[in-house]
């Protein structure tokens, strides 16, 4: 039997007795489940002071372990850090020095640190807001080494096809780097089916665990090849020993949690009841969950697409639904007034501009598997009026 959503809304997230959040891309609400595992730690350290501490670390590896599930990988492949920003800042500093090719709107936290760091950076340009795989192909050049695209645009929402990617990079010996911000907890993700050789994300939106959570995935064999470009007490392979002299750093993603200090246990175990949770959307399944909640974002998207076809707006996200994801941005003059009157009726979406303008033109919705079809006709009711 498939998942009772209103069941779920009710139970989940009681946020949404108050307002309609329709910004999953910027932050959703946290989940009653993240909340409840999270909330046990401060509860622990309140009564109890800091003894659980081996406790901790036994829930961090089941959390790498339900990770590396859905990214089918190896545990050892997964390290947690606090944001994207921290696992592209990590990668950086690991890559050896080589040519980058990155979509022209992608999001500055997947391309900053390279450029600061003097990589040679190409942009991929777009048609119609979507990166095309042939195009893609035509930006590699001989100096190319790397391939940075985010699964998900946060401005359009375009959703780039990861096999085809991933094909693409493996063909053309590229390292695939992908952004998954804004499919992480949404959309299914198969490190080894889509040729994805590092992958960063975080669970702040579409998993609804709230702030502090950065996963980061490296292929065992780039770890390997290159240096984890920091080292801590925890970083070596004998932490226990507290020996200041050991230098021995493990050769293993998950050294780099916490970039080798202690993690950042309250928000991660918010991660612990956030996957729980879509275990329990997938009947005992985590991927089936995954599976079940991209399957009701698209049911979702389909839906507000459908209602906005007579009213004056410009659709500038792909619509296909190989391109789909939980994101629609609509363009109009009069966003800024839209949007206030969004907020009046306590509707909240992204009031955003294109990179190249201040103007903010752009209104993105974007959907969850926690929103209804009323959220969606109380949205189209404000949109009517312009």
């Amino acid at each position: 039997m498939g998942p009772n959503w209103a069941e779920i809304r009710e139970e989940e997230f009681p946020s949404l007795k108050n307002i309609i959040s329709l910004k999953s891309a910027g932050g959703s609400p946290i989940s009653k489940s993240a909340y409840e595992a999270g909330i046990k730690y401060f509860n622990d350290m309140l009564n109890y002071g800091d003894i659980l501490w081996d406790e901790y670390f036994r829930d961090l590896d089941s959390i790498r372990e339900k990770v590396a599930k859905y990214l089918n990988s190896k545990p050892s492949e997964i390290a947690f850090l606090i944001n994207t920003s921290s696992g592209m800042n990590t990668i950086a500093r690991l890559l050896k020095k080589g040519g980058i090719i990155y979509p022209e709107g992608e999001f500055p936290t997947s391309i900053h640190i390279f450029k600061r760091l003097g990589f040679d950076c190409e942009k991929i340009h777009q048609v119609n807001n979507k990166y095309r795989i042939s195009d893609i192909k035509d930006s590699i050049k001989e100096n190319t080494k790397y391939l940075i695209h985010s699964h998900i645009q946060y401005l359009t929402g375009f959703k780039q096809d990861l096999e085809k990617l991933g094909t693409l990079a493996k063909t053309e010996r590229l390292v695939n780097i992908i952004n998954a911000t804004q499919s992480f907890g949404a959309f299914p993700l198969d490190t080894q089916c889509f040729n994805i050789d590092i992958l960063v994300a975080s669970a702040l939106k579409w998993a609804c665990c709230g702030y502090g959570i950065g996963i980061l995935f490296i292929k065992e064999k780039i770890i390997r090849e290159n240096k984890i470009p920091f080292s801590s007490w925890l970083s070596v392979i004998d932490a226990m020993s507290m020996n200041n002299d050991d230098l021995e750093i493990g050769k293993e993603t998950k050294f780099i949690d916490g970039m080798g200090g202690t993690p950042h246990f309250p928000a991660l175990l918010t991660l612990k009841g956030g996957l729980n949770l879509i275990e329990r959307i997938g009947n005992g399944d985590l991927n089936l969950g995954f599976k079940r909640i991209s399957s009701r974002i698209i049911e979702l998207t389909s839906e507000f697409i459908n209602c906005i076809k007579e009213l004056d707006f410009k659709v500038i996200t792909p619509l296909e639904i190989e391109n789909r994801s939980g994101i629609i941005t609509l363009e109009h003059k009069d966003a800024n007034d839209i949007y206030k009157e969004l907020i009046k009726n306590k509707i909240y979406i992204s009031l955003r501009n294109y990179p190249a303008s201040s103007k903010k033109t752009l209104l993105r919705f974007s959907f969850n598997y926690y929103n209804n079809f009323e959220d969606i006709e109380k949205s189209i009711t404000v949109l009517k009026n312009f």
